[in-house]
């Protein structure tokens, strides 16, 4: 199985005393390949900051994410923006969903299932008919 995984993922595969931890690691020890949006992986990176990880411990988990050979970092093409944008205006959505948005259409242009446990981006997951984990 193919997924693109959201934020979430990541950090709880990597604070191993967080809520799903054990699940996800079981999980994605499963899946072939694993899509990680660009942006995914910078909000991964802040996110371990903002929760207080030491810097070289930050830096040396995203190159061993890197070196994973099931792991393909994936880029937004414009295109892709510029729907984001559009529906965040006509959904009258904050801009601060934009991550979530965007990790969403990459999903869904892909056909890729989507492995996120943000509620909000489930239910919108859901609405758009996209697959989940």
């Amino acid at each position: 199985m193919e997924v693109v995984v959201d934020t979430n993922v990541l950090v709880y595969e990597t604070v191993e005393d967080s809520l799903y931890h054990k699940e996800v690691v079981e999980k994605l020890n499963r899946f072939s390949r694993i899509y990680v949006p660009f942006n995914i992986l910078i909000e991964f990176i802040l996110v371990l900051k903002k929760l207080g990880l030491d810097e070289n411990f930050i830096c040396n988990k995203v190159k061993e994410l890197l070196k994973k050979s099931n792991i393909e970092l994936i880029n937004a093409r414009k295109d892709d923006l510029r729907r984001v944008v559009d529906r965040i205006m006509s959904e009258r959505l904050s801009v601060l969903r934009i991550n979530d948005k965007l990790v969403l259409e990459l999903a869904i242009k892909m056909d890729k299932t989507l492995y996120t446990y943000d509620k909000q981006l489930r239910a919108q997951a859901e609405k758009y008919g996209a697959n989940l984990i």
